[in-house]
């Protein structure tokens, strides 16, 4: 159970039991400026382990949520560096899984990806190790699925679901010689 705390700077803070009885806070009317950064950490590093459990995050998005509610850098900085270490922030991994989960083409998840803070290097190395025939494959599954439709709206229509003009064109040759 969480306890709200207000502290001067105007910053309201949900704190469990423990980080309570841990620095004694219900008897205290001061904290040293250590001990408030401390406090803020243990927080962070508490709620982030709440957020995890629901579904991963990238690095920044991680760090964002955690800025925006504690506005301390330096205790999010370690917060995050500590994650890092317990691997619980990887965000090589969470681009491979976001890849393995989207059904979209490969511009629209690298996108997608550089807006959630992966590097290009990360988005490079873990495109390197996938397999690009799946994403063909699911191409070509929603090129039959416009059938009837005009060339140029499907197309389209799959260039802004990020797939590139040149996939495209393979698939549509490929689905060509089938008919």
């Amino acid at each position: 159970m969480k306890n709200k705390f207000i502290f001067e700077n105007g910053l309201e803070v949900g704190l469990s039991n423990e980080i309570i009885s841990k620095y004694s806070l219900k008897q205290r009317e001061e904290l040293s400026h250590e001990e408030y950064l401390k406090v803020l950490e243990l927080a962070a590093l508490s709620t982030s382990y709440y957020y995890l459990a629901k579904r991963d995050y990238s690095e920044k998005e991680i760090y964002m949520k955690l800025i925006r509610k504690y506005r301390e850098k330096t205790s999010i900085s370690k917060v995050i560096r500590e994650l890092k270490e317990k691997e619980y922030l990887d965000d090589f991994l969470f681009a491979t899984n976001y890849i393995q989960n989207q059904n979209i083409g490969r511009k629209k998840i690298e996108f997608n990806l550089k807006l959630k803070g992966i590097s290009e290097d990360i988005i490079s190395k873990v495109f390197s190790e996938y397999d690009n025939s799946e994403e063909l494959e699911s191409l070509k599954k929603k090129w039959l699925k416009l059938k009837g439709i005009d060339i140029n709206k499907k197309i389209m229509s799959l260039m802004r679901k990020g797939y590139s003009y040149s996939d495209i064109k393979k698939v549509k040759t490929l689905c060509e010689e089938e008919e």
